[in-house]
C-alpha cells in the first residue's frame, strides 16, 4: 500500500449513472458510462482514461473494487467481469461492495433514516436500510427483496426514500421524502473499499460474486410449470 492512502479503482455499472472511480493520494477521479447496452463498450476506455489522468497503471493499484448489485443483471455481470479481469491481470486483490450503499450516498446530510428501494419486478423491490451516524450512513440490515407493499408498511415516517420504486409504486412511496433519480456512485464504492482495505480485507478476483437477491426473468420462466 502507498502510505496511508490505498490506490483503489472502483467499478459499478449495476444501475443508472454508473461508471468508475479512481481514489488515491492525489484525490478522487470519477466518470460515468451511458446506460444499458453501451456499458460494456464504454467502460474499459473510461477506466483507461481515469488511470492515465491519475498517472497510475494497473500495477500501481492496491485493490480493485466492484459494486456487485443488486440492480441490472447485465450491468452487474459486466462490472464483475471487468473488475475481475483487470485485477487478475495486474495481480491485485478485489473487494465487493453492495451497490445500494452507493445509491444511499445521494441522500442529504439532514436525512437520518435512508432507505434505498429499486424496482425488482414481479411486485418486489430491492431494499437497503441505513441510519446516519455523524457524517456516515451505516447499513442497518442485509439487503433484501420484499414485496413492495411490505416495504412500504415497514418505512418509518421520517424515512428518506431513494430509487426508482418511487416511480414504479407511487401509491406506496410518493408520500415519503426522497428522490427517484438516485444514481449508483462509483466514488462511494471507492471510499468504502478503501476503508475496508485498510482494515485488512482482501478477496481473490475469482471470488467476486453478483448479489442478485432474486432470480432473473428467464430463470423465473424456466422454473414455472408449463401451462396447458
Amino acid at each position: 500500500m502507498n502510505g496511508a492512502h490505498p490506490r483503489v479503482l472502483a467499478i459499478d455499472v449495476s444501475g443508472p449513472g454508473g461508471g468508475a472511480a479512481l481514489l488515491g493520494p492525489a484525490g478522487l477521479r470519477t466518470g460515468c458510462v451511458p446506460p444499458a447496452v453501451r456499458r460494456g463498450r464504454d467502460l474499459v476506455p473510461l477506466i483507461s482514461r481515469l488511470l492515465a489522468e491519475g498517472g497510475v497503471t494497473p500495477a500501481d493499484l492496491d485493490v480493485v473494487a466492484c459494486g456487485v448489485g443488486p440492480g441490472s443483471f447485465t450491468g452487474i455481470r459486466i462490472g464483475i467481469a471487468t473488475a475481475a479481469a483487470l485485477a487478475y491481470a495486474a495481480g491485485k486483490p478485489v473487494l465487493d461492495v453492495g451497490s445500494l450503499d452507493g445509491i444511499a450516498a445521494n441522500a442529504p446530510e439532514t436525512a437520518g433514516q435512508v432507505v434505498v428501494l429499486l424496482d425488482a419486478r414481479q411486485g418486489r423491490v430491492f431494499r437497503g436500510r441505513f441510519r446516519r451516524e455523524g457524517p456516515r450512513l451505516v447499513a442497518q440490515e442485509a439487503y433484501d427483496a420484499p414485496r413492495a407493499e411490505e416495504a412500504g408498511a415497514a418505512l418509518p415516517a421520517d424515512a428518506f426514500v431513494l430509487g426508482d420504486a418511487r416511480v414504479k409504486y407511487p401509491e406506496i412511496f410518493a408520500a415519503f421524502r426522497g428522490d427517484a433519480e438516485a444514481p449508483v456512485r462509483p466514488d462511494i464504492v471507492a471510499t468504502l473499499a478503501a476503508a475496508r482495505f485498510k482494515a485488512g480485507e482482501r478477496k481473490r478476483p475469482e471470488d467476486l460474486r453478483p448479489l442478485y437477491l432474486r432470480l432473473s426473468d428467464p430463470e423465473i420462466r424456466r422454473a414455472s410449470p408449463p401451462r396447458g
